[in-house]
């Protein structure tokens, strides 16, 4: 395992280095390696830049799953779902389905969250996300755009 050196409100982010549709659904296989203060990861859609995003991620510590935004690189609690889902060996599927401002993240192939939030209607980077010293495993990201 990759300890990070990262602590605190520090949001570690990987984003692509294209824009893609504001529609689309985005999936990734992930797994919770370590991490004392905060572990798991997300998914980041219609990013601006890194500042400016939509985040949902899933953090086992906290057994829970969350979507936020993050607008002028303040973070925003959008809504919350409890989620019992342990660290360790097992990967796992988060995904989010976004059409206008709605938008539905599963995980494991299970709706948990769904909201409506028209902060970010453009076209944005996609990406991965993890916040302190949380070390993830990211798999299989997949981005398909929607009519």
């Amino acid at each position: 395992h990759v300890k990070s050196a990262n602590a605190g409100q520090t949001y570690n982010l990987l984003l692509s280095q294209s824009a893609f549709p504001a529609n689309l659904e985005l999936a990734v296989k992930l797994r919770a390696d370590d991490g004392e203060e905060d572990q798991g990861g997300g998914l980041v859609w219609r990013a601006q830049d890194e500042k400016n995003y939509y985040v949902t991620r899933w953090n086992p510590l906290e057994s829970n799953l969350r979507i936020y935004k993050v607008e002028d690189g303040k973070r925003t609690q959008l809504q919350s779902a409890r989620l019992e889902a342990p660290a360790g060996p097992a990967w796992h599927t988060l995904s989010v389905r976004v059409h206008g401002a709605k938008m539905r993240v599963d995980f494991d192939g299970k709706a948990l969250l769904e909201i409506e939030d028209a902060t970010f209607p453009q076209p944005g980077r996609v990406g991965l996300w993890t916040k302190a010293d949380a070390s993830c495993s990211f798999d299989d990201l997949a981005v398909h755009p929607l009519k």
